[in-house]
């Protein structure tokens, strides 16, 4: 259960090289996309002023679990979009403090939320990365998978955007049902001729207990075939590559210098801490914190009306074993095309781990789907298609 005592850890603080990241959960959305199992609830329930007292108060409480100043602040949801500009003033007021180094900060988008007015909130509140979840510019996909915007909206709001900003990213998505290759072309070819900084790809994932899954499972629609998917990528790796984008993360794609070095933090072990409901944290060592996702307790908890706290709020903590470190820190690196730099293992895990790892990778480098270069180890581009077996083959 959530205390409010504090408990302050001076070793987030010993280098300057441990600086931090914030992630902020915003738990609302006015409609949950069909493929969606991110934690969110209906904007027509919002408690816009409550909420953000909720998190001030907790980023507040729990400060000192986090280097500071910050390296990067993400904002993502649900869908922070539809934060109320003065609320959104309010909560940067309270960021402050945090932000005197801040390289990078985002917030995602939601193209039909994209206004003037909130642009230049925005940016006069710091932002300098946007990330807009166009996901398609095809309106019969976009109305398939639950989206409430139409392609030409998700065109004219990053050309808006546009004028306020020049680091954006964009997300797609593909295996949609009834997408086709010609519909994935012209998705990929107009996301390049608008020239983002950041394009991140996503295959459609049928996760339980969303409707898209109960959809599929009841017969109402089909999945793609993996290789049509697996096809629909490898177009998409060729196009972005000859644009001049680097592959730099499974995923994800960016103009020389614009990585999100954010997520980055996530794939390299650095610790951020994350605030709102179903938000996690890292320590950077070896504590994991996730906050449950009970957004009514969570408003109790940080945001009481009466102005007693409910200390039945849940945050689960984890103590992750050597075990589980090393595991996690091969999945996490084979995911970005730097790989696993092998003095760096086999500093923190030892050189018999390290000889072990390679051992287990004999195989998968005969079979070419590993490669060992300049003391690395990663995944060769003919892996990327099948990472999540190839990985777990060494894991």
């Amino acid at each position: 259960m959530q205390s409010r005592r504090k408990t302050v850890d001076k070793r987030a603080t010993e280098t300057p090289d441990n600086r931090g990241g914030l992630y902020i959960h915003v738990a609302y959305c006015r409609r949950k996309c069909l493929y969606c199992d991110f934690f969110s609830a209906g904007s027509r329930i919002a408690q816009w002023h409550r909420y953000i007292d909720a998190l001030i108060s907790e980023l507040r409480f729990r400060q000192d679990e986090i280097a500071c100043p910050l390296r990067t602040i993400y904002i993502g949801g649900g869908t922070p979009s539809l934060i109320p500009t003065e609320e959104f003033e309010r909560l940067v007021e309270a960021l402050t403090p945090f932000m005197s180094e801040i390289e990078e900060f985002t917030i995602e988008a939601n193209p039909d939320d994209v206004t003037e007015e909130k642009l230049t909130a925005w940016k006069r509140g710091g932002v300098n990365r946007l990330s807009i979840g166009i996901q398609s510019f095809q309106d019969n996909l976009l109305s398939a998978i639950g989206r409430r915007h139409d392609g030409k909206t998700a065109e004219e709001s990053y050309r808006l955007a546009r004028e306020y900003f020049s680091n954006i990213s964009i997300d797609l998505m593909f295996g949609l049902p009834c997408q086709t290759m010609a519909m994935w072309r012209e998705d990929v070819d107009k996301a390049i001729s608008l020239q983002p900084e950041h394009v991140s790809a996503y295959s459609l994932m049928y996760e339980p207990g969303t409707a898209m899954t109960v959809l599929r499972d009841n017969g109402k629609l089909q999945e793609m075939p993996e290789e049509t998917s697996g096809a629909m990528f490898a177009r998409l790796i060729e196009r972005l590559r000859e644009a001049g984008y680097d592959h730099y993360e499974i995923s994800n794609f960016a103009r020389p210098g614009h990585r999100s070095l954010h997520n980055s933090s996530y794939w390299l072990q650095r610790p951020y801490l994350g605030i709102g409901p179903s938000a996690h944290s890292y320590d950077g060592r070896k504590c994991r914190k996730a906050n449950s996702a009970d957004l009514n307790g969570y408003l109790r908890h940080w945001a009481p009306l009466e102005g007693k706290p409910d200390y039945g709020y849940e945050v689960t903590e984890e103590s992750l074993s050597a075990v589980e470190l090393r595991e996690e820190y091969v999945m996490t690196r084979l995911r970005t095309r730097e790989g696993i730099p092998l003095d760096d293992y086999s500093n923190r895990f030892g050189e018999i781990e390290k000889e072990a790892l390679l051992k287990r990778s004999v195989t998968m480098i005969e079979d070419g789907m590993l490669e060992l270069k300049e003391n690395r180890l990663s995944l060769s581009e003919d892996a990327i298609m099948v990472s999540d077996s190839v990985i777990l083959a060494i894991v």
